[in-house]
């Protein structure tokens, strides 16, 4: 049995789109894997923004721990912080609403912190339409870090498993 020119092209034909198929599968692979690597990048530069010194949590976070925590609605160098920590979480919910980072990993990070400043935001604040958004993640994130921790310990363990933020 012979093979003939046409036979070879073809076979050699088959062999380059199989291997055209797993470069293009491996390329995309780890084009995802960079994109989840970056926006991981940029959501962890958003919460660093928000712990900065001199920032609202950063001031406050003694007194949420303390249980103490009411915010001052007459200082004015804490309510020029807190605008901009409305400025950072809106930032955050922008790349939340583009599916940057698991919303478990926000929740584990942030959820807390909504927590706390959920019952603190003013009605002014509530009804104004260019702060909607970060109040709007301030409230989900908050109801979201509730239904965590109603969870039991050993399901907490494999939500943070199923997001890879332990081993």
């Amino acid at each position: 049995m012979e093979i003939t020119l046409t036979e070879v092209r073809n076979y050699a034909v088959i062999i380059g789109i199989i291997i055209a198929i797993i470069t293009y599968l491996t390329n995309s692979y780890f084009q995802f894997r960079n994109k989840g690597i970056e926006n991981m990048k940029r959501f962890l530069e958003a919460h660093g923004s928000l712990f900065e010194k001199g920032c609202y949590l950063v001031e406050n976070v003694k007194a949420m721990e303390a249980g103490t925590y009411k915010r001052d609605r007459e200082n004015e160098v804490m309510e020029l912080a807190f605008n901009r920590l409305l400025g950072d979480l809106e930032i955050i919910a922008l790349l939340t609403s583009h599916r940057a980072v698991p919303k478990e990993v926000q929740i584990y990070m942030l959820g807390w912190f909504a927590q706390k400043i959920q019952p603190e935001i003013t009605g002014e604040e509530r009804n104004n339409i260019f702060w909607e958004l970060a109040i709007h993640y301030i409230d989900e994130l908050a109801k979201a870090a509730s239904d965590y921790e109603k969870l039991s310990s050993k399901k907490r363990a494999c939500y943070l498993k199923k997001q890879r933020l332990i081993h």
